[in-house]
Formats: structure tokens, C-alpha cells, sequence
């Protein structure tokens, strides 16, 4: 009898601890990526494209394609704000971010180049089709399986290498 009533007399105070406990366990419940989000994948399929395409004028001086540039950069700026504007969808938005980051190595930095350089070389665009083209696919494959797993044979070592 005395045990039953310590318990009840330590009842309210372990409550705050019940309670912590009870929401971590419903919060372990919680998925760990965002579900398929179909905007989210033709965000990505249709900006390869035309960041692909912008690669290839870059052989032409950059102030004649700025207006482009800039429309391309504030779609891209769009999908990462897109992105990271759903719970559980941090590695996605992290994604858009290492490919528009002006101090890496993607999207960001070759902007940044030819800008600075007003024209880039046939062997430079070509490499960085490469990469970019990796880091789209990485984006594409990512939310892909997001609805249905399967293994993203796309997103080689060179987009490992890019995102460091």
C-alpha cells in the first residue's frame, strides 16, 4: 500500500517526463523525407535542360545573354525556395543549394566565371555539362525515389566531387 501511494505522489512529477517521452516516440514516427512532389521533379528535369543549354552559349559573350542568365538564376533560386519550403525535405533543398552556390563548383561558379571572363572555352563548357548535368540527375533521382526506391546509376563520382 505505502508503494501505490509514493507512486501517485511521484506521479506529477515524472508527468513532464512522461510527456517528453510520449513526443519523441510520436516524433520518431515522423517520415524522414519529404514525399514525390511532381512540381519538385519537373522543377528539376526542366532546368537541366535549360541550364544545359545556357551552357552551351556561353561562347558568346556574357552581356549578350544576361536578361537569360538572370531568368535562368531566379528559376533556379525559385526551385531551392520550392524545395525547402517542405518538412523533411532538407537533403533536397541542400541539393539546389550546392548547385547554386557562387563559390562551388556548379551552376553558381560557372555563372560567376563567365560573367567575370565574358566568354568561357569549348573545353571548359564541355566538363562543366559534366558536372551539372550529374548534379541535375543526382536532383532528379533523389526526388524520383521519393516514390518508388530504385538505384540512381546517374549521379556518378563527378557529382560527389562537385558537391565537396
Amino acid at each position: 500500500m505505502a508503494s501505490a501511494r509514493r507512486f501517485f505522489l511521484a506521479f506529477p512529477k515524472s508527468l513532464p517526463l512522461l510527456f517528453l517521452f510520449l513526443c519523441a516516440a510520436l516524433g520518431a514516427c515522423a517520415p524522414l523525407i519529404a514525399d514525390y512532389n511532381a512540381e519538385a521533379y519537373k522543377n528539376a528535369t526542366s532546368l537541366k535542360a535549360e541550364t544545359l543549354a545556357m551552357i552551351d552559349k556561353a561562347g558568346e559573350s556574357y552581356g549578350r545573354h544576361r536578361g537569360d542568365v538572370d531568368t535562368l538564376t531566379t528559376k533556379i533560386n525559385a526551385a531551392f525556395e520550392y524545395s525547402a519550403g517542405f518538412a523533411s525535405n532538407q537533403l533536397s533543398a541542400q541539393q539546389w543549394n550546392i548547385l547554386r552556390n557562387p563559390d562551388g563548383n556548379l551552376y553558381g561558379s560557372f555563372v560567376r566565371l563567365w560573367q567575370a571572363r565574358g566568354t568561357l572555352g569549348a573545353v571548359y563548357r564541355s566538363e562543366k555539362k559534366i558536372d551539372i548535368a550529374e548534379a541535375f540527375d543526382y536532383l532528379i533521382c533523389l526526388e524520383a525515389n521519393k516514390r518508388e526506391p530504385r538505384p540512381c546509376s546517374a549521379a556518378g563520382p563527378r557529382t560527389a566531387r562537385a558537391a565537396q
